[in-house]
């Protein structure tokens, strides 16, 4: 009865009742750079904060709880925030509030090693999160007004700017406390300034679609076509929160689990941890484009049984073919993020904000919880275990991919 029930989901968001032909716009190469690049500045500021803990635990005098809670802040305003942005974009467009929450998160991050007080960086993370919680959903929205008829693509390179900046955050930071010492920290913001100068250069673009309706969705209608969007909402969340876990799951436990059998060194379980970061962010640009010439649901089936083999690879090898197999593992765990959002937005169009609010929101909630599900999962059944929950979890992902839609539905009046 579930199956029929996400079954019929899918086709109704994929077969709308009426339709009208659109012209869709080109896509817009230089507004979506300018949100790319300052999408990248902005999670750079959130993955910093990882590389700042130790530092902050020593002239804090912290215990680990008090340093954790830092990066939880953090991540829980985030998270929580997202979603009420989205909703105030959706009721009055603010194409002005991505150069905006980009400069509040940067300069929030830079004081935090400026302060010797716990509570003053507690108030330092909430601004900054606050910064980037107000950045991500208008961005993600005058994304998709200006990709024209290449939403998928469109997507994709803003998913790509932020997982760069992820990737990038730490490694950053780390170089300019090694080269420069603990004065040079807030430099990490230097990008988020630079960036908003492009933001600022296309405010025209930004506020002319903001105030033009040109979105080519399918809008429900009915009773029974909305409720059918509501299941198809929540499996595509259900699919974040699964995805985020696997991802997190990886982060967190490959540097327990090595460092535990003594297998590799702490520079090699770097390079592994560096090799997923960069590969999810190749993962989330090619994506897009890939699922605008064969299909969402073919590029999400066939992600995830990838993941499934490249991850069992993984965990059977050692050297050259353990990275690569890692690699390839973290490009197709984030290959179906930009087309989840996708998706979400086109079951939701008229609350775009709320839409990629919530998507986001979701993933930041995920990994924490997911962190914490399978810490305690470790306690109990060891790190061997946990690590292969962490591989055979994909397959649930792949299963309940098969109930999304392949194709992108029809603009309707």
């Amino acid at each position: 009865m579930q199956s029929e029930k996400l079954t019929a989901a899918s086709h109704a968001s994929a077969e709308p009742i009426s339709a009208v032909k659109t012209t869709p716009r080109p896509l817009q190469r230089l507004g979506i750079g300018a949100i790319v690049m300052s999408h990248a500045s902005v999670d750079m500021q959130t993955s910093s904060l990882t590389v700042l803990l130790p530092l902050l635990l020593v002239t804090l005098n912290l215990n680990y709880a008090a340093a954790a809670a830092i990066l939880s802040v953090n991540n829980l305003v985030i998270a929580v925030a997202q979603p009420l942005f989205g909703i105030l974009g959706d009721r009055r467009p603010m194409p002005w509030l991505p150069l905006l929450g980009s400069i509040v998160c940067g300069a929030a991050m830079a004081t935090v090693v400026l302060t010797n007080n716990y509570w003053l960086v507690l108030v330092a993370v909430t601004i900054s999160g606050l910064g980037s919680a107000a950045f991500h959903p208008e961005a993600i929205t005058r994304v998709r007004s200006i990709s024209g008829g290449q939403q998928a693509t469109g997507a994709s390179l803003f998913f790509f700017g932020g997982n760069l900046g992820f990737a990038l955050g730490p490694l950053t930071m780390a170089l300019l406390l090694d080269r420069f010492g603990t004065i040079s920290a807030p430099a990490i913001a230097l990008p988020t300034l630079m960036f908003g100068v492009l933001l600022w250069s296309q405010r025209r673009l930004y506020a002319r679609t903001a105030s033009e309706n040109n979105r080519v969705l399918s809008t429900p209608t009915g009773t029974n076509t909305r409720s059918q969007a509501f299941v198809l909402i929540g499996l595509l969340l259900v699919l974040i929160i699964l995805r985020s876990t696997v991802l997190i799951g990886l982060q967190s436990f490959i540097p327990l689990y090595f460092s535990e059998i003594g297998e590799l060194s702490k520079t090699e379980i770097a390079r592994l941890l560096t090799i997923l970061a960069l590969s999810g962010a190749i993962g989330t640009l090619f994506s897009g484009p890939l699922a605008d010439r064969i299909g969402r649901r073919t590029v999400m089936v066939g992600a995830m049984a990838i993941v499934l083999g490249a991850l069992a690879v993984f965990l059977r090898t050692h050297g050259l073919a353990q990275m690569v197999a890692l690699g390839v593992a973290g490009a197709a765990i984030t290959a179906p993020w930009t087309l989840t959002v996708v998706m979400v937005q086109d079951a939701m169009p008229n609350n775009l904000g709320l839409a990629g609010g919530l998507t986001l929101g979701t993933a930041y909630g995920a990994s924490g919880l997911g962190v914490a599900a399978l810490g305690s999962f470790a306690d109990t059944a060891g790190l061997a275990q946990t690590m292969l929950v962490l591989t055979l979890l994909p397959a649930a992902v792949l299963v309940l991919s098969l109930f999304v839609p392949n194709r992108p539905a029809r603009a309707v009046a």
